[in-house]
């Protein structure tokens, strides 16, 4: 007859029981990492609208890299745009429209609410980018008690520091030769008043010396900066924002935590940025 032998049953029994709890370990009690999707958010600047994504080319270089792109539609109690729900498992770029003529803290109000809409959609940190104002009224997001996590910042041709072309504009709009544009029916320098008021080059007193000196949040932030060294090709050269004011390293409070690429053109977005967007975000987590 043949026997069992009892050692080796116990022996086997007990590297079974091992087994069955290591496996139980691995597929109940160890957490488990979920990849999320990414949430791009694009901020538009001065003079310009959502549009400006697409007809520069920016979009498609997304688009055509695995981002969905999400339309906008009325959002009917005030009439203000609110983002069209994409599956939170999808890499989606969002486009939000504001009054570019406003003032930043009246842009930043309007852009809170259409984040705080997305936010609740997709349950995810959003990354913000903003070209020219646009990437002040996106910082500027960065440091209201309201704002929805946030995961990156990136400013392409953004005057952090202020912009002598402001200082121009601002002048001339407050000045005899501004209310005569005004009579014969151009009213955006006046109209612009308080933007170019924000935009005006850094100094104690200004807007930009306050934001400036305040604390941001510990994030991925990157500049694209203009190489404005090309001053004989004008399509090459940004002739709006000094290439020093795009670098947010040169931030009072964001000192040599911002990561910075250099791009040949003027100051208009282009789908090159869109390249440099795009390379940027694989290093976003």
């Amino acid at each position: 007859m043949f026997k069992v032998c009892k050692r080796c049953f116990r022996k086997n029994l007990l590297r079974y029981l091992w087994r069955y709890l290591f496996v139980f370990n691995l597929l109940v009690l160890t957490p488990i990492t979920v990849l999320q999707a990414k949430t791009v958010v694009l901020v538009h600047g001065y003079l310009s609208n959502a549009s400006i994504w697409d007809t520069s080319g920016f979009s498609q270089i997304l688009a055509h890299n695995g981002f969905v792109q999400a339309d906008a539609y009325n959002f009917n109690q005030w009439g203000m745009m609110i983002p069209r729900p994409i599956a939170p498992n999808i890499d989606a770029f969002y486009a939000v429209e504001l009054p570019a003529q406003t003032n930043l803290q009246t842009q930043e109000g309007i852009l809170l609410q259409y984040l705080q809409h997305l936010y609740a959609q997709r349950k995810e940190p959003l990354t913000l980018v903003g070209h020219s104002a646009g990437g002040l009224v996106a910082r500027l997001f960065l440091l209201d008690p309201k704002r929805v996590p946030i995961n990156g910042l990136i400013t392409i041709a953004t005057p952090h520091l202020g912009t002598p072309t402001a200082d121009i504009a601002y002048l001339a709009g407050n000045s005899p030769i501004g209310m005569m544009i005004s009579m014969v029916g151009e009213d955006t320098l006046q109209d612009s008043s308080g933007l170019l008021s924000d935009l005006k080059e850094e100094k104690p007193g200004s807007f930009l010396f306050w934001m400036n000196r305040q604390p941001y949040p510990n994030i991925h932030y990157a500049s694209i900066v203009r190489n404005n060294k090309m001053i004989s090709k004008p399509d090459k050269f940004d002739f709006i924002v000094p290439a020093a004011s795009q670098d947010m390293n040169n931030v009072w409070s964001l000192r040599g935590r911002s990561g910075v690429a250099i791009t040949s053109s003027n100051h208009a977005l282009s789908y090159q940025d869109g390249w440099v967007v795009l390379n940027i975000l694989k290093q976003i987590k």
